[in-house]
């Protein structure tokens, strides 16, 4: 091509683009920039004209090396080049023939090659000043040189057209060497000797060409990456390397009026335009399903950029570090701001050296936050659990069937379920169809997030099993009652400012094994349908320093964070006073972890029941944290009726209760006794009676109270055990 003919062509290139607009790649749809992340630049386009200028730069380069190879050869008697080692070609090489001073005092004696070299150095310049040009781009965002740039260029051109790799093997004089190398490269760009061209330049940095070894001995090959190759041609296609890990992520889900988007947005611009090279990390901490996606997703499509979602599990350090390089290299490459999800991003150590992309985000749970990293700022942004009003506005809109609920019902959902927005689109697609179905979904997604640090017990009683006294009964309901209603007051603005702290409902139950104090609270939490998620203290309490309060932490804000009645069975174990003398380290330490918990539960903004046997053990401290203390005592004789006779009556039948009403009576009255032993004993003389074939009797009974009281080393009186028997032999 002549210089007026690439002119010519350049112009009009020019002018269909003007009639056309701009050509948007099939393969990904981008949206218009807002803010620019980057520094300022037009739109990247596919330039076909880019293309053909590259390639002609390098046939005439390539054209006025061979004239010159082909004068040597002439010159040596042998036109097809050097299949052997000459005598001639062995006195050429020691008299450095070849040399780049002798070619170009040649090529200044020969019309022909003056006339290409000046075509090849003004298709450079039109090359050069290409309207958004890639190659100016990629020099722009990853910081190349000149020289780096024109290396790239050569390799670029041979991968663009295959027929170019033949062209260098004839130029090196050697069939296998169809390929750039850093010789050739220095000669076609006639630069004096070898180029000084270190793996450390930004070129092989960022792996735009690739260096490969052909054999021993042999010159590295040096190769475009082919995924910058595609980028070269226009297509917005994604790095094979990343593929499987990264998608551009669309917003699945509305911006809810709790997030700090508006002041996200204002740090990320300020800090933009206070300094041209900053680089922000925003680490975005919310539980599974809390909308982290959506939230930086929120952002970019303020900044106008796409959001390109990375996540990267168990990778050692090397995959790491490639991954992490191709991660940013595909940012800078479509002005994509990134986001990084999984255990990589949050394990492993971000690369010191490594430029990044101006703003990335780390999408992570609480307590997996990143350890900070060299270059970047950050701004940890922490999201908040919507609140009832937003979640009933979330529950209405997440399908057509929940559009159609009673406004009561969502109302009463939405304020009973402290949940996320993806544990509300979660039981939508588990297939909840009313409100009650899609409270038990909310509860079954949640329970998964304890690990072993807490069990969900089953709640299956209510308020009608629970046989106690009518003060106790009043307690419990009250607690009950605060727990429901305590949603819509604390979302009064004057609460919230005269009751900073202690926001948080915590009872205390105590009393005896056996008094009901466990059944107590599944009433409670059936009644409020949620879980009770029973604290597992072996798993909490470690030996080593810091565990235990780091364990606590962790299932206080899993509780918290799913809206569980957190309950503490055996309190006095974590709760216990502390020690007034501190004789050694250990005593030091559990004081530093007794404190922590009590700053822990101070600050909890749930439902906590502590259950104790010793209440006395108890820390004074947080007693005057506790909202309700509820003292359970062993039935007396009245409440003993009660209950045995509705075990009979539920477990046998009714008949049966009531022929067995002496016989209950005097049950009730022989022992002291807790409502856990009636039930266990009954249990015992059902299995006794089943053993023997025969109706429960009266015997049956007395063997299975005789049984619970053993374990204490006691028995009933000699008195009542005949008056039982009695009645069991009128009976018969």
């Amino acid at each position: 091509m002549t210089t007026k003919r690439a002119t010519k062509k350049r112009k009009a290139s020019t002018r269909k683009r003007a009639t056309k607009g701009t050509r948007v790649s099939t393969k990904r749809k981008r949206k218009p920039e807002k803010q620019p992340v980057e520094y300022p630049s037009g739109p990247i386009e596919s330039s076909a004209e880019e293309r053909e200028l590259l390639l002609a730069w390098f046939r005439l380069l390539a054209r006025c090396r061979g004239a010159w190879l082909q004068h040597l050869w002439i010159n040596d008697r042998s036109i097809d080049g050097r299949a052997t080692v000459t005598h001639a070609e062995l006195a050429g090489i020691l008299a450095d023939q070849d040399s780049l001073e002798a070619e170009t005092e040649w090529a200044q004696s020969q019309e022909p090659i003056r006339h290409w070299l000046a075509e090849a150095n003004e298709l450079k310049r039109q090359l050069d000043e290409v309207e958004n040009s890639r190659f100016a781009r990629l020099a722009r965002v990853l910081a190349l040189s000149p020289e780096e740039l024109d290396l790239l260029k050569l390799a670029a051109a041979v991968a663009l057209d295959s027929s170019l790799s033949r062209v260098c093997a004839y130029l090196q004089d050697h069939s296998g060497r169809m390929y750039l190398t850093e010789d050739l490269a220095a000669r076609l760009l006639r630069l004096n000797g070898q180029a000084n061209w270190s793996p450390e330049m930004n070129v092989f940095r960022w792996e735009l060409i690739q260096r490969r070894e052909t054999g021993v001995g042999e010159p590295l090959a040096l190769l475009c990456d082919p995924h910058i190759k595609e980028w070269l041609e226009g297509s917005s296609s994604l790095d094979e390397l990343l593929i499987g890990m990264a998608t551009i992520a669309e917003p699945d889900g509305p911006t809810l009026p709790e997030w700090p988007v508006e002041e996200v947005l204002t740090w990320i611009r300020q800090s933009l335009a206070n300094e041209a090279r900053v680089r922000m990390r925003v680490v975005v901490v919310a539980p599974r399903g809390g909308g982290k996606r959506n939230f930086a997703g929120a952002i970019s499509a303020e900044l106008g950029t796409p959001f390109l979602m990375i996540q990267v599990n168990s990778l050692d350090e090397s995959n790491w570090r490639r991954i992490f390089l191709h991660a940013q290299r595909q940012a800078f490459l479509d002005a994509n701001v990134l986001g990084w999800k999984g255990e990589a991003p949050v394990r492993q150590l971000w690369p010191p050296n490594q430029s990044m992309f101006p703003l990335q985000f780390v999408l992570c749970e609480p307590g997996c936050e990143p350890a900070q990293a060299n270059g970047l700022i950050d701004k940890v942004v922490r999201l908040p659990i919507p609140d009832s009003s937003t979640r009933e506005l979330l529950w209405r809109e997440s399908s057509p069937v929940a559009a159609k609920w009673p406004a009561e019902k969502v109302r009463k959902l939405a304020e009973q379920h402290t949940v996320w927005p993806g544990d509300i689109k979660r039981a939508i697609q588990l297939g909840a169809q009313t409100p009650e179905e899609a409270a038990t979904r909310v509860r079954e997604s949640a329970r998964s997030r304890f690990g072993n640090l807490a069990q969900i017990l089953e709640c299956p009683f209510n308020w009608d099993d629970l046989v106690l006294s009518d003060a106790v009964k009043r307690l419990l309901k009250a607690i009950a009652f605060e727990a429901e209603e305590r949603v819509s007051f604390w979302q009064q603005e004057e609460a919230r400012r005269l009751f900073p702290q202690g926001r948080g409902l915590v009872a205390l139950f105590s009393g005896p094994s056996g008094t009901g104090k466990t059944m107590a609270s599944q009433v409670i939490a059936a009644h409020l349908t949620k879980d009770l998620c029973r604290v597992n203290v072996a798993q909490l309490v470690s030996k080593w320093v810091g565990e235990t309060a780091k364990n606590t932490e962790q299932v206080i804000r899993v509780a918290a964070d799913n809206d569980a009645v957190l309950f503490f069975d055996e309190a006095d174990a974590l709760f216990a006073r502390r020690s007034s003398e501190i004789r050694d380290a250990q005593d030091r330490f559990a004081n530093t972890d007794t404190a922590f918990l009590l700053q822990a539960i101070e600050s909890y903004p749930g439902i906590a029941i502590l259950a104790t046997n010793l209440k006395s053990n108890i820390d004074s401290a947080f007693l005057r944290r506790i909202r309700y203390h509820v003292e359970l005592v062993p039935p007396d004789s009245a409440l003993q009726r009660e209950l045995w006779t509705r075990l009979i009556t539920g477990l046998v039948n009714e008949d049966s209760a009531n022929s067995l009403a002496a016989v209950i009576e005097l049950l009730s009255n022989a022992a002291e006794v807790t409502g856990a032993q009636i039930k266990f004993a009954m249990l015992a003389a059902l299995f006794t009676a089943r053993a023997e074939r025969k109706p429960l009797s009266a015997r049956h009974l007395l063997i299975g109270l005789d049984r619970e009281l053993a374990k204490e080393g006691r028995a009933i009186g000699p008195r009542e055990r005949d008056k039982i028997l009695k009645l069991e032999e009128a009976a018969a």
